[in-house]
């Protein structure tokens, strides 16, 4: 899994000439792919014939740097196959241009030496969690020389999610941050890649009182026309690393609490994700399953196990008699002791198919039995485009883990009308987009603790926290 995301050639042009506006004498590429930064580089040499850098590139892909090395180039390229990461070269560049890969935590094999190198480098313990672009930001930095430039682009969730808290405070410390430019949340800037992008413009020898530029684009296409000194300045000592900066940046001022905003919904509710079975297909059922199971009605729960089963803010009894109509899985396994005849037939199913050697069930004090927990009164689907929703749960099913189940601390009817017509409203709804993490496509995402941090005014404080 090399992470690889191409660059579209018009954000390449627009990064190179920015990160090259001093004609540097040697450019960094740590991960050149199919070389379209030096592409870029070239097309600028047309117009500045007395210019002739060296490029240093990193391309651990053998395939690539095969490519890359069979063309004829107009620059000196100099070409590795080391790790950027791993590379410990301490050479200086005066501009680097880069689409570091994307590539999870998990996937990454790097030893405990090599993130304590970045732990030093920060001064503090970063996440384990960092996505490898996040450690490609931080050798980048570290690899420029005075007044050095870099241009790089990458994925916009590092700006809200908690692994970036490090990066962000490392990058403040050191005044590194000239520039930020987003792009609209259904802008898909990478060719079949469902994430945000940004690109991220750092620059050596800024002065103190230097604001950061931040701009948001339609497409990249708008990129032609952009100028980085028209450009909205920011006040960096505003940015706090523990926030989310998505907001903070490209729409300052727009995420601001209500003047009358004194707590949060953690003041008044709990958060939790949705049952996860750890293998949907056998532990929730459909009513054509459950009767040629003979499971009783009362062996199972009902639950919604996805986010379009409940497309209005309401879902009543009538909308689970229509999905189990439907034959959608409607249903979840959850047993009575001692179980009857007709449930053992069907774990020894699940037992034939190896269900309880599954990860989750395996790590259950019973394994196919699920969380216990009682019904959510409100759901807040985990994924949305457009206005977040928060859904009545007037059925009382049971939540799988494509909603959240918020639990208001007063659970009577009144304060749960008085919770939803909050969360619904306008004011609710900016104040949402504020903790939200952002993808690509105009893709939403909040987990619990985004939901628990939604501000809520004093009045709605003072009648849900009595209690």
């Amino acid at each position: 899994m090399l992470g690889q995301v191409f660059t579209p050639p018009t954000v390449a042009a627009w990064m190179t000439a920015w990160a090259c506006a001093r004609q540097p004498k040697r450019i960094l590429e740590p991960s050149v792919g199919e070389g379209v930064f030096v592409d870029a580089i070239e097309r600028q040499l047309l117009d500045q014939p007395g210019w002739r850098p060296r490029v240093d590139a990193h391309e651990v892909d053998e395939a690539l740097r095969r490519k890359l090395l069979a063309t004829r180039r107009d620059v000196e390229l100099r070409l590795s196959a080391t790790d950027f990461v791993l590379d410990n070269s301490t050479r200086g560049y005066d501009a680097c241009v880069a689409n570091p890969p994307y590539v999870r935590h998990h996937s990454l094999r790097y030893d405990e030496a090599t993130y304590r190198r970045f732990d030093a480098l920060v001064g503090e313990r970063i996440s384990r969690m960092t996505n490898l672009y996040g450690l490609f930001l931080l050798r980048i930095w570290e690899r420029l020389a005075d007044d050095g430039r870099a241009a790089v682009i990458v994925p916009a969730e590092w700006l809200n999610a908690d692994f970036g808290r490090p990066l962000k405070r490392f990058l403040l410390s050191e005044n590194a941050i000239d520039g930020v430019v987003f792009f609209e949340d259904d802008a898909l800037v990478f060719d079949g890649a469902l994430t945000t992008a940004v690109i991220l413009l750092l620059r050596r020898g800024r002065r103190n009182a230097e604001p950061i530029r931040t701009a948001v684009l339609q497409d990249a296409a708008a990129l032609s026309q952009l100028r980085f000194d028209n450009m909205r300045a920011v006040d960096a000592a505003t940015l706090d690393p523990a926030r989310k900066w998505s907001n903070l940046l490209a729409n300052p001022g727009s995420d601001r609490e209500s003047p009358e905003a004194t707590g949060t919904l953690a003041d008044v509710a709990i958060c939790m994700r949705g049952i996860a079975t750890g293998a949907n297909d056998y532990f929730t059922l459909t009513e054509p399953q459950r009767i040629e199971a003979g499971l009783d009605m009362s062996d199972l729960k009902p639950c919604i196990t996805k986010a379009n089963h409940a497309p209005t803010n309401d879902f009543g009894s009538s909308d689970l008699e229509k999905l189990r109509a439907a034959a959608q899985k409607a249903w979840l396994l959850d047993p009575r002791e001692p179980v009857c005849e007709a449930v053992e037939r069907y774990l020894a199913r699940g037992r034939a198919r190896g269900i309880h050697e599954r990860y989750l069930p395996s790590h259950r004090p019973v394994w196919y039995r699920p969380e216990k927990r009682a019904a959510a009164p409100i759901w807040a689907p985990v994924f949305v485009r457009g206005r977040f929703r928060f859904i009545r749960n007037s059925a009382r099913a049971m939540n799988l883990t494509a909603f959240h189940g918020l639990y208001p601390r007063r659970a009577d009817l009144l304060s749960i009308d008085l919770l939803l017509e909050y969360l619904w409203s306008d004011a609710a709804q900016r104040a949402i987009s504020a903790q939200s993490r952002i993808y690509g496509g105009g893709l939403r995402k909040l987990e619990p603790r985004d939901v628990l941090a939604i501000p809520i005014p004093e009045s709605l404080l003072a009648t849900l926290g009595d209690y």
